[in-house]
């Protein structure tokens, strides 16, 4: 088990768990060359983390992480350590979700009005608001559980910005095409978790 370095968050707005944007956008802030990455949620995490360069054994993984930065390829397995979250800092997600339309024959949302958010930020938010407008019904809470980009994307470089829904299993994952410009960049994945009765 060798361990690559430590990461400490704080909490969005008033969530009690790491925020998956957050993580996400620690670890693709360190490698200036990145060109393409795929990055899993496997639990919630309510403390710091720790990342580690092989999977570590008999522990529980709550994040992987596997990009292209230049001619390496990286691997990381993250995971929870003993260090609480410290800190906290605004995030008003309505932002992104009020400058957004959604198409529900369609079953896509497209970003009017850029916000002051990341990418990373959007897009999770949009299709947050997405999946709670196509079904209202369901009962639980969505999880942004994965991310697949082919590039690293700016928000001062999109002109437009749309995410369809594409596959939907049971409600377990669902599938979401994210492009930018007219052009398809990636997936992005999220989970309902039912809520408890």
């Amino acid at each position: 088990m060798q361990k690559a370095f430590d990461v400490n968050f704080c909490f969005k707005g008033e969530r009690k768990y790491v925020h998956g944007t957050d993580i996400c956008t620690k670890l693709t802030e360190m490698y200036p060359d990145i060109q393409k990455f795929d990055i899993a949620f496997h639990g919630i995490t309510t403390n710091n983390m720790t990342f580690f360069s092989k999977k570590p054994d008999n522990t529980d993984i709550k994040v992987t992480f596997k990009c292209d930065n230049g001619s390496q390829t990286i691997k990381l397995f993250g995971i929870e350590n003993d260090l609480p979250v410290q800190c906290r800092y605004e995030y008003l997600e309505e932002k992104i979700v009020n400058s957004s339309i959604i198409n529900i024959p369609e079953e896509s949302i497209s970003l009017q009005e850029k916000t002051q958010y990341t990418f990373i930020e959007h897009i999770v938010a949009m299709n947050k608001a997405l999946l709670e407008t196509l079904f209202q019904n369901i009962d639980g809470k969505w999880y942004f559980t994965r991310l697949q980009l082919k590039e690293k994307i700016e928000m001062k470089k999109i002109i437009s910005l749309k995410l369809t829904l594409t596959s939907n299993f049971q409600f377990k994952l669902t599938k979401s095409t994210i492009s930018v410009n007219d052009k398809e960049v990636g997936f992005i994945y999220f989970s309902l978790i039912p809520k408890e009765s």
